[in-house]
């Protein structure tokens, strides 16, 4: 049985040194500036990149249950303070998640960035791989901001690696749009560079444009978005697959839907807890965590997303979306359910009523869900009903509570204060830079 410890915030920020998690060296990446001497050790350093990704503060827990436990998707079960905070949306500037996540992110834009700033600066790559080895770089640091922009609101704009233990010191926020032109700078840079059209584990093009996709639709910018959108659909040859569980499988078998995964293993920091932490205590889980009655409300009983989702353990409802126990299901960063469902959205706003409800349909026919027609429903009506298919296709997968919060609907839903809906700048940051300042409330 794997046991999983929480580290209190306060020792996490010891463990990073005095200067705090924007400062720390990259774990498991670059052990020295000179390591990066050509493509073999280059693409070791990328592994070190990746590896980062599967940590638990990053896609191999955290940060994406508490993308559905903030919201109505997800509630608290286990004895987590940090958790049960996020669940009630009354955080404190010392939350040990909020703290895990932040460092984690910071951790891996440093390993980017230190690939970013080794490679260009040696003569000895071929331009194919400079720019395939670059461009994963520019698309993990622009995958990071935008993890962070979403929950923190304007962050800190990191671009070179740290190497100078009292360089954070003077570290302010950048703003969200300046945070937003950075994002889409390093994804032209990474386009620019990316050769690979095929792998899933890694990144290749369509990745790249997928994530500009999202990207786009979270500034609001539906035709930037709905293009590209159109592009991954069009120009790449990713399908849905005909039957939603073969997404989840315990062994992370590639599909025709993924885009960008995560691996995960058996083997210790490489593995997922996603499944671990959602089951059910009588079959090996730790229950810290559980779908609500809500989200159990809002599937349709034949929807087979629902049925797949959400299971039973005698009284007791639980996740069941991730199904190894061992921890070995790989986690879908980007799939093509929600590229489909960001150019149904944003061809709604953009009032093209047909295609998009056209779009919708296909994530609702594969799950044998109720078929939306359009009839005499208004923009708004269709709009809505995108935003239910999102929260239906995406669950469980930290989707839901940044739709409420780019929606703007996320205090009404949740009947919270609106401040909470960023999280707070982990106060063991400003203590060590003063410029950081906190967001409201907290």
């Amino acid at each position: 049985m794997r046991t999983r410890i929480l580290v209190p915030a306060i020792l996490l920020a010891v463990a990073a040194g005095c200067d705090g998690p924007l400062n720390t060296q990259p774990k498991d990446s670059i052990p020295t500036a000179n390591a990066i001497t050509d493509s073999t050790s280059a693409r070791a350093a990328l592994a070190g990149m990746y590896h980062g990704l599967q940590s638990l503060s990053s896609y191999g827990s955290d940060f994406v249950e508490v993308g559905d436990l903030s919201s109505d998707n997800a509630e608290n079960s286990g004895t987590s303070t940090s958790y049960a905070e996020i669940d009630d949306n009354a955080m404190h500037s010392f939350n040990g998640i909020a703290l895990a996540i932040w460092s984690q992110a910071y951790d891996n834009i440093n390993r980017a960035n230190e690939i970013l700033d080794k490679v260009g600066a040696l003569n000895n790559f071929d331009p194919d791989t400079r720019g395939q080895i670059t461009g994963e770089a520019y698309f993990v640091r622009a995958l990071m901001y935008h993890d962070l922009v979403k929950y923190y609101g304007g962050v800190p704009l990191q671009l070179h690696p740290t190497t100078d233990a009292t360089a954070g010191a003077s570290l302010t926020r950048a703003t969200v749009a300046t945070v937003y032109d950075q994002i889409l700078k390093d994804l032209d840079s990474a386009q620019a560079g990316i050769i690979d059209s095929a792998s899933t584990t890694t990144v290749s093009a369509g990745a790249v444009r997928a994530l500009r996709a999202r990207v786009l639709f979270y500034k609001a910018d539906y035709a930037g978005a709905e293009s590209e959108a159109a592009a991954v659909e069009d120009d790449f040859s990713y399908e849905l697959v005909s039957s939603y569980p073969d997404l989840f499988t315990v062994n992370g078998t590639e599909t025709s839907e993924d885009i960008f995964r995560v691996i995960a293993t058996p083997i210790g920091d490489q593995q997922s807890y996603l499944s671990y932490d959602y089951f059910a205590k009588a079959l090996g889980g730790t229950y810290t965590l559980r779908p609500t009655t809500n989200l159990l409300a809002a599937y349709d009983p034949n929807d087979l997303r629902g049925q797949w989702n959400i299971s039973f353990a005698g009284s007791r409802r639980y996740g069941s979306k991730y199904r190894s126990i061992t921890g070995t299901e790989h986690f879908p960063v980007l799939r093509l359910g929600e590229i489909v469902l960001i150019r149904a959205e944003a061809l709604a706003r953009l009032n093209r009523l047909p295609e998009a409800v056209a779009e919708m349909n296909r994530t609702e026919a594969r799950a044998n869900a109720p078929i939306f027609t359009l009839g005499s429903n208004t923009q708004q009506q269709v709009i809505d009903a995108i935003v239910k298919e999102r929260r239906l296709e995406l669950a469980l997968e930290g989707d839901r509570w940044p739709d409420l919060v780019r929606l703007g609907i996320a205090a009404t839903v949740l009947d919270i204060d609106p401040t909470q809906t960023l999280y707070p700048i982990p106060q063991s940051e400003i203590d060590v830079a003063p410029g950081l300042t906190q967001n409201p409330g907290y």
